[in-house]
């Protein structure tokens, strides 16, 4: 299967979005970066959901509403405190969107309310950030998805919400640590047998901020696509590559690696890709 490309919208700093808190945004504009993401999507084969950023639970409210009218295609809930979070949860169900939407996510210090809110939404499908702040090795991610002997493993906190389908961020810390992270991936696959991924964005636009000053600022894109593009020669699943205006970059750039990687497996094992509309076949 293609790997799956995830644009962040409504985060903090999108010029679209107005007011955070009342969630006052362009609606217009936003659609048409939701539009141009969709085009490029179904040019290359490549999958693209969007993961909705909240502040606020009011804001919440009007973006999930927004994106369920707007795609069909799933979408990430992911708030920025467990207030927004919950608010989200609220909303799926009240809009019985269950079905089209994957929450971002439990984490070791996710509360029991989030975890209910969570089972009364029926959602069915989370993102487990596997985040080990004791130990920051791909084995450690492994550990605190299993449990440690103080902590409850953040599989069992999905089960006792009653959640079946689970997907593994491997959790990026700063760009040399997408290394780690993208072991992690082909670990968390091989012992656990869960589909993985992760999120360089959250350090590769960090890196950009640093880079002001500097003539390597220039290549940005390139570099942002570079440290997405590593971790899904990794294996990755899914990709959370930050903000949607970067789809015109990333989509095309792991375009390319999926027909790679799968021409390799077709070629040399015999093993064909899964879709019609695969890159290798969309874009060759």
């Amino acid at each position: 299967m293609p790997t799956v490309l995830i644009g962040n919208i409504f985060y903090k700093g999108m010029p679209e979005v107005s007011n955070h808190k009342k969630g006052s945004f362009d609606k217009k504009v936003v659609l048409r970066w939701i539009r141009l993401a969709e085009t490029f999507s179904e040019e290359s084969g490549v999958p693209h959901f969007l993961d909705i950023m909240a502040m606020y639970p009011e804001a919440m409210r009007k973006y999930v509403a927004f994106v369920s009218e707007q795609t069909n295609t799933p979408f990430l809930i992911d708030g920025a405190n467990p207030e927004t979070r919950i608010a989200a949860l609220d909303t799926v169900k009240q809009l019985s969107l269950e079905k089209n939407v994957i929450f971002n996510g439990i984490t070791p210090k996710t509360s029991q309310e989030e975890l209910v809110a969570l089972q009364d939404s029926k959602i069915n499908m989370v993102i487990l950030m596997a985040y080990n702040e004791f130990d920051y090795t791909p084995e450690g991610r492994i550990s605190i998805l299993k449990g440690l002997t103080e902590q409850t493993g953040l599989l069992n906190m999905a089960k006792t919400a009653r959640v079946e389908k689970m997907l593994i961020d491997t959790i990026v810390f700063d760009v040399p640590s997408i290394s780690y992270a993208a072991e992690a991936i082909k670990l968390v696959k091989t012992e656990i047998g869960y589909p993985a991924g992760c999120s360089p964005a959250n350090a590769t636009y960090s890196w950009k901020e640093a880079l002001k000053e500097s003539v390597l600022s220039e290549g940005f894109a390139a570099s942002n696509a570079s440290a997405h593009t590593i971790a899904q020669c990794w294996g990755a699943d899914f990709l959370i590559y930050g903000p949607i205006k970067q789809a015109k970059n990333m989509i095309p750039a792991c375009a390319i690696n999926d027909a790679i990687i799968a021409y390799h497996a077709m070629k040399r094992f015999g093993t064909k890709p899964l879709v019609k509309n695969h890159p290798l076949f969309k874009i060759f």
